[in-house]
């Protein structure tokens, strides 16, 4: 039963994840020139806004550590 449930969680957060960089795409497509005045001097993690924010909760279902 755990593995259906480790299955059935990891499809539903691939698909999550896929409207979610779909969405990203969507910005980032529309967004093109609106930011020619980006400060680069700045410290700041740009990684954050592209990777997605979910953890991998389905893992939990085989004993591994959740992200």
């Amino acid at each position: 039963m755990n593995l259906i449930k480790y299955v059935i969680g990891w499809f539903v957060y691939r698909v999550k994840a896929g409207f979610w960089y779909l969405g990203l795409l969507m910005r980032l497509w529309f967004a093109i020139g609106l930011d020619r005045d980006f400060d680069h001097s700045k410290e700041e993690d740009v990684r954050k806004e592209f990777t997605y924010p979910a953890k991998k909760e389905y893992r939990r279902y085989l004993n591994r550590p959740v992200e």
